[in-house]
């Protein structure tokens, strides 16, 4: 065994420090047990939402909210349809739908046997709302609607307060034409369906959550419910929509890559450290750091936020790949120099500038206004300064095997390998003419900040929401249109206006389909006239009605009573009503102006144009399309990421240039040459640069910033022929001189690419990611570290 030096302790070499940092780690630890024993009162929570790694985006007033009325995050539908038209098929549908509605009974609400009976409106509002399909009745007609409800059976019977059957035609207008009550249970057919076609049907369950779309506890009941229903009818086709199917399946999606990244990156690791060290018993030694850097940033990154984000963790498991170079170097040092401790004192300087680099790019993270971004950003500062502080105060007291430091170990010939590896004049050329190239192709660079990057659901799920969307028609509400007007009526008069508007948008096929208040009340003129036209009914036909059923006329004067009463129903009674819940999302309650608000399903590219040219024109109209907004906000977070990249790479070149003056190249061509060389694969690829692509860059400059300071602390030494006029022991010296710089030399290169190797099994496993954000990070860290790695021979030639 090689032990350590017994010369006297100075600064972090003293055993104060050893002993402080293992109390912080403890410390540590308690905090995070108090985050996950579950009778802890300080128990954390997992955020799996996507929407809580966005900024607070900058809208109106009103947009704020009308986008708070749109809170539907624990409402789910699930539509239960059969293969084929057959009635055995048919059977079995029924019997999925009723065994998952006993399923979800005990987690949710179900809210669907409510629809229809609830479109029942108080007696003294009806007689001013008639269906459509009533409007153009002669008298005649509206004496056999009346004599029909008398005596058909299932027919209202109320001869004072609904003489001519609107709350029927009411209820049936409200309605969807593809909706109907079958079987006890709500039957949802295609929009080409007809009634003789039950079997194209799907029996509707719609409910709500009773916890919360984001409990894990939540998400998986719901998962055993909706795959049991699965399991037992398998030729059962079901439709989901809902926050929770896409949260479930994106914490289900972190969790597995979160094991699948991390322990691939780990096992990478472990397998070069062998191949290299054939140390096995050190192994788990050389992995204290690593433990240590997470029990350090897991604890402070939760407690600082709240709650912790599913992919902080996932992000967070390729921390592996970079808290793992300070071992590394510390490792490599050890072995393939014969100085002992005493030959570190020449490590540590590089190994801390390392460590400022890398915290330099993570700690840039952590200015950008995206909050998930921010955590990430914490977590992996935090990490790197753990693994440092294990690697500078503990590792160096840990004995080296004997045969670790032989000349002809495994580590001292690949170090030999690696250094024999030294560009000539011609790969010189051809770097230079490749930088220019990539240079020059970056004149093509484009941007790509499309929402879709954020989005980790499958395109399966996806297109099942967008098809129980269209079935039900029922707009997403990521687009709407703020309508105001002074009073109920002008306001109502307004909407109906509208409506001509958007039908010629759904012509032209740029708009599909819309909800609005238009579609559930008349104008209060229009509510006025019906009124003056149902008391002339009931004053001159219902008598005559009275007189064919044989009944006595005395009933008259109660009913044109009642009908006295009855008054217009303004928007904000409407949406008090249990009728009228479906319009409270299309309403804003303020004493000084009437809101309404016209949310939009399918937009294309030019009905969004020419709804915000409507809005333009108009000042009292908003459009608001959420997706544009939060495309533009990412867009604003890129363009200062690039600011950032480029200031950081400034102000770092200063510092860089401050230690090694005519040096500072070594240090800077991996990094910006690795810079480049990924931009310009990205633009020759064709793909758009987005915000996450800055934040790999971001990496590749921490981790290429680590590789060149080590480049131009221990570059690579050439044969000194020596002065012929010296002592032999002056050669003497100066040949062990030599020959400790040339071994420190190799053990800076070995232990550099054995950096990028473990750094590109963390980052660039992250290319592989089902979750667009993570493998756009990726990509740029794959083809940034590659061209780093290839770049260290130059910078240390």
């Amino acid at each position: 065994m090689t032990s350590p030096s017994r010369e006297p302790r100075k600064g972090l070499d003293r055993a104060i420090w050893r002993w402080l940092w293992a109390a912080a780690l403890l410390l540590c630890a308690l905090l995070l047990a108090a985050k996950i024993v579950p009778q802890s009162p300080w128990r954390g929570a997992i955020d799996t939402r996507i929407t809580a790694m966005l900024p607070q985006q900058e809208r109106s007033p009103l947009a704020a909210r009308a986008e708070s009325l749109d809170d539907t995050a624990n409402r789910l539908v699930i539509l239960v349809g059969a293969d084929d038209a057959s009635a055995a098929a048919r059977k079995q549908r029924d019997a999925a739908a009723q065994a998952l509605r006993q399923a979800l009974a005990p987690i949710a609400r179900l809210d669907d046997g409510k629809s229809l009976e609830s479109l029942r409106l108080p007696a003294e509002v009806q007689p001013a709302l008639i269906a459509t399909s009533l409007a153009g009745l002669s008298d005649d007609d509206w004496q056999a609607r009346a004599l029909r409800q008398l005596f058909q059976p299932g027919g209202q019977r109320d001869l004072i307060r609904d003489p001519f059957g609107l709350a029927g035609a009411w209820q049936s207008w409200l309605t969807p034409a593809n909706l109907s009550l079958s079987g006890g249970q709500l039957l949802l057919r295609a929009p080409t369906s007809s009634a003789d076609q039950p079997g194209n049907g799907y029996r509707l369950i719609s409910a709500t959550l009773i916890g919360s779309a984001y409990a894990m506890s939540d998400q998986q009941a719901l998962a055993q419910a909706v795959n049991g229903v699965k399991a037992d009818y398998p030729d059962v086709q079901l439709l989901r929509s809902g926050l929770v199917f896409h949260a479930s399946n994106g914490a289900r999606q972190a969790k597995q890559e979160m094991s699948t990244i991390g322990l691939g990156s780990l096992i990478g690791v472990l397998l070069l450290l062998w191949a290299v060290f054939r140390t096995p018993r050190r192994l788990p030694l050389l992995l204290v750091p690593v433990a240590t850097g997470v029990l350090f940033a897991l604890p402070l990154t939760w407690w600082a936020f709240g709650s912790l984000h599913v992919l902080t963790l996932a992000f967070g498991a390729s921390l592996i790949g970079i808290s793992i170079d300070y071992v590394l170097h510390l490792e490599c040092m050890r072995r393939l120099t014969t100085n002992g401790r005493g030959g570190l004192a020449a490590l540590w300087p590089g190994l801390t500038l390392g460590l400022c680099s890398s915290l330099a790019a993570y700690l840039a993270i952590t200015l950008t206004p995206m909050p998930g971004l921010r955590q990430m950003g914490m977590f992996a500062a935090l990490g790197l300064i753990g693994a440092w502080l294990s690697v500078r105060l503990w590792l160096p007291q840990l004995p080296l095997p004997a045969q670790a430091t032989r000349v002809d170990s495994p580590a001292a010939r690949a170090a030999g390998c690696l250094a024999r590896a030294i560009p000539g004049k011609r790969s010189w050329q051809a770097l230079g003419l490749l930088l220019l190239a990539a240079l020059a192709s970056l004149y093509g660079l484009r941007s790509d900040d499309r929402l879709t990057q954020l989005n980790p659901s499958p395109a399966s799920l996806i297109n099942e929401q967008r098809e129980v969307q269209r079935l039900l028609a029922e707009p997403d509400g990521l687009r709407y249109l703020i309508v105001q007007a002074e009073t109920d009526a002008a306001l109502l008069t307004r909407l109906h206006a509208l409506e001509g508007t958007f039908q010629q948008l759904n012509a032209r096929q740029q708009l599909g389909h819309w909800a609005s208040l238009a579609q559930q009340l008349p104008t209060l003129e229009q509510q006025q006239a019906n009124l003056g036209a149902m008391r002339e009914r009931t004053r001159t036909l219902l008598p005559q009605v009275l007189s064919t059923a044989g009944l006595p006329p005395e009933l008259v004067k109660p009913a044109e009573q009642a009908i006295a009463d009855a008054h217009p129903l303004r928007p904000a009674d409407w949406v008090a009503l249990p009728a009228g819940e479906m319009g409270q999302r299309l309403w804003l309650d303020s004493r000084s102006a009437a809101i309404g608000i016209v949310r939009f399903g399918d937009v294309t590219t030019e009905g969004g144009e020419a709804l915000a040219r409507l809005a333009a024109d108009d000042d009292s109209l908003e459009y608001v399309d959420q997706v544009a907004r939060l495309s533009t906000t990412l867009g604003r977070i890129r363009s200062e990421m690039a600011w950032l990249v480029g200031g950081a790479v400034v102000l770092i070149s200063l510092l860089l240039a401050l230690r090694y003056r005519r040096s500072t190249w070594r240090a800077l061509l991996p990094p910006l040459g690795g810079l480049v060389l990924t931009l310009a694969a990205l633009t020759l690829a064709g793909v758009g640069l987005n915000l996450f692509h800055l934040l790999g860059l971001l990496l590749v400059l921490g981790i290429g910033l680590d590789a060149g300071i080590f480049c131009a602390e221990h570059p690579a030494r050439s044969a000194d022929k020596g002065n012929p006029t010296r002592s032999a022991n002056e050669k003497a010296e100066q040949g062990k001189a030599q020959t400790s710089a040339s071994r420190a030399s190799q053990a800076s290169l070995l232990a550099i690419s054995l950096s990028c190797a473990s750094s590109l099994l963390a980052f660039g496993l992250l290319s592989f990611s089902q979750t667009p954000a993570l493998a756009a990070l990726g990509l740029a860290c794959l083809l940034g570290l590659s061209a780093t790695w290839c770049l260290v021979p130059f910078a240390r030639s």
